[in-house]
């Protein structure tokens, strides 16, 4: 590897061109998101863990990756809640149409 690209960014203390790593609670919010089975058991940690990750994300931007995952745990847990609400709206309905 040549020398040039071994260098250190002084803002994020990591080789130039790496980003750092993603939060715990990013990876949380990602897999709880993608856990769509589970209803809003999953659908509410990962929107919670998502926000976290964001917010810890905002304050050290060179120390905490992760704010795709997160905003994508975010995303798929309100997929996660609207499906549920749709699923039990019309598990309702058909229970007293008949």
């Amino acid at each position: 590897m040549a020398l040039h690209a071994m260098t250190i960014d002084p803002r994020t203390g990591l080789p130039r061109g790496e980003q750092p790593p993603a939060s715990t609670a990013a990876v949380v919010a990602l897999v709880c998101g993608i856990l769509l089975c589970l209803g809003p058991f999953t659908g509410i940690p990962a929107i919670i863990f998502g926000l976290v990750a964001r917010g810890a994300a905002k304050q050290s931007p060179g120390a905490v990756g992760g704010v795709r995952m997160a905003t994508a745990g975010i995303a798929l847990g309100v997929l996660n809640l609207t499906l549920s609400l749709i699923g039990g709206l019309v598990a309702l309905y058909s229970a007293f149409a008949t």
